[in-house]
């Protein structure tokens, strides 16, 4: 591998999220662990951040066991999320310049406080949260046909394309493993669990926390994570209204143009 691969395959995969055609696997045969795969999406997101991007949190992927199994995971994965790409409340999503996007339907979780220890747990989780929000999260791969291989989706940032959070409220006193989810499209309604996300998202969160310690970033006060789907993700288009009632944790919408 050259020198420049990581940095020429960084700005390729970035410029392919604005709008630029995606990415030919075939490229970055070179790309087959995961340190590589983690220096490219650092390389990623120092882009954004000179572009002008902020990091306001991250998300998680392959939360459940079956699409961990996809990739020959052992782990879920990690992205971080950029305020450019959180829509606003009431606004639409575009889909121009995305390839095939897909729709999650997450639970948010907004920090009121760091997760700095070595050993973050799931209470600590609890006592370090504001509050959660209903949330979709819009996937999609830079990748031509999408990613073959874990490095390459987390060198893709975990498929992070859009986000939009409903409104928030205190974390519930009880255990989040019992949520569940309806996401609504058109007539088509998908059921969801949040035992699909590591069996509660608190635990996603509490594991989040640990990997990114591993690699010296903290969970800082006012970061958003989104922490996994509840629901299978599910290809959306153009004209679709997405709706998801997660209970008491509220109602997020969002229309597709």
């Amino acid at each position: 591998m050259q020198n420049d691969a990581i940095p020429e395959l960084a700005r390729r995969l970035w410029h392919a999220g604005g709008g630029a055609p995606p990415v030919d696997p075939e490229v970055a045969g070179w790309l087959d662990d995961l340190e590589l795969a983690h220096a490219v999406v650092d390389a990623t997101r120092e882009l954004a951040v000179g572009a002008g991007e902020r990091v306001i949190g991250y998300k998680i992927g392959l939360t459940s066991q079956p699409a961990r199994d996809a990739f020959g995971a052992v782990e879920p994965a990690a992205g971080h999320l950029l305020a450019g790409r959180l829509l606003p409340a009431g606004r639409s999503l575009s889909t121009a310049g995305l390839f095939a996007p897909k729709v999650e339907v997450e639970i948010a979780f907004v920090l009121g406080e760091p997760l700095p220890g070595p050993e973050v747990t799931a209470s600590d989780v609890r006592n370090a949260t504001a509050e959660v929000a209903p949330a979709f999260e819009i996937v999609d791969s830079r990748w031509r046909g999408a990613a073959p291989t874990l490095p390459m989706l987390v060198a893709d940032n975990t498929n992070a394309a859009r986000a939009v959070l409903g409104p928030r409220v205190a974390l519930p006193g009880g255990s989040l493993a019992e949520a569940v989810a309806t996401l609504s499209i058109g007539d088509r309604e998908i059921p969801g669990s949040a035992k699909a996300v590591m069996g509660d998202p608190v635990e996603a969160v509490a594991w989040l926390a640990r990997h990114l310690l591993n690699r010296g970033i903290r969970l800082e006060a006012g970061d958003i994570v989104l922490s996994g789907t509840l629901c299978p993700p599910t290809a959306i288009g153009t004209g679709d209204r997405l709706v998801a009632d997660l209970g008491e944790l509220g109602r997020v919408a969002l229309d597709v143009d």
